[in-house]
């Protein structure tokens, strides 16, 4: 049932979805100058989306053991749509800040996709169908960035956003076509399901050990992306002065 076509059509579907997590970071300081907010305060774009992510892996992945993915993975991407409009209208950062989080919260496709793809490949191509899809998603992430200052650069950082929301919904239509109907794994109330997550960390030693090991290496590189962020965004004059600053504190000590 997994062809290749819709194996490059999931590395792909999934690659966008993982990008709308990132568009943000290279643009702190375009957005900061624009709705005349400091750096401080623009660097909590980039948290409010990574809470909202984890909100989404908590809330809405789940999801995907008890109902039609055919259904759900288009109708999370309609919801992606939604949150990537609103960001590129925001008229004050308040606004943008809220639709940052539900980008966040709706921009876990590529989470569905993944298992989705394993449970249609046969046990022979299973390995390289996942390991295909998991490499689009981890492009995505890459190269998030350098389309979104490319974007940013030629038409303005709103623009990027609404790119993001055309390919969003452009993904949903098709995921909805493509995907074929598949029972689900499981029948279960979803307060149970939500539950079923914490009782697994529980019992499961190592996947207290994986998700402590995944949040501090993602913590570490989502605070070096981001203070990078701003270090290469300072003009020029200012930055060569800054670096005058700590060589001179350096040799007073």
């Amino acid at each position: 049932m997994m062809t290749r076509v819709l194996t490059l059509l999931f590395a792909i579907a999934g690659g966008a979805a993982a990008g709308n997590l990132y568009w943000t970071q290279p643009l702190l300081g375009f957005i900061g100058e624009d709705l005349g907010v400091g750096t401080a305060a623009a660097g909590w774009l980039v948290t409010a989306t990574q809470l909202g992510y984890a909100l989404g892996i908590l809330l809405v992945v789940p999801l995907g053991d008890v109902l039609d993915r055919r259904k759900l993975v288009p109708a999370v991407l309609g919801a992606a749509v939604v949150a990537l409009t609103a960001s590129a209208l925001a008229p004050n950062f308040g606004v943008l800040l809220a639709a940052n989080a539900l980008i966040g919260l709706t921009t876990v496709s590529g989470q569905l996709l993944t298992p989705l793809a394993g449970d249609l490949a046969d046990d022979a191509t299973r390995g390289r169908v996942i390991g295909t899809v998991a490499s689009g998603m981890l492009t995505g992430i890459l190269l998030s960035r350098t389309i979104s200052g490319l974007v940013a650069d030629l038409a303005g950082w709103r623009a990027i956003f609404a790119a993001a929301a055309i390919a969003a919904a452009v993904f949903a239509i098709i995921l909805s076509r493509r995907i074929p109907t598949m029972p689900a794994k499981a029948s279960i109330a979803y307060p149970s399901l939500i539950a079923s997550v914490f009782l697994a960390v529980r019992r499961e030693r190592a996947v207290r050990w994986t998700l402590a090991l995944a949040a501090t290496g993602f913590a570490a590189f989502t605070m070096f992306w981001t203070s990078l962020t701003f270090l290469l965004s300072w003009p020029q004059a200012s930055h060569h002065q800054h670096l005058q600053t700590v060589h001179a504190g350096t040799f007073e000590q």
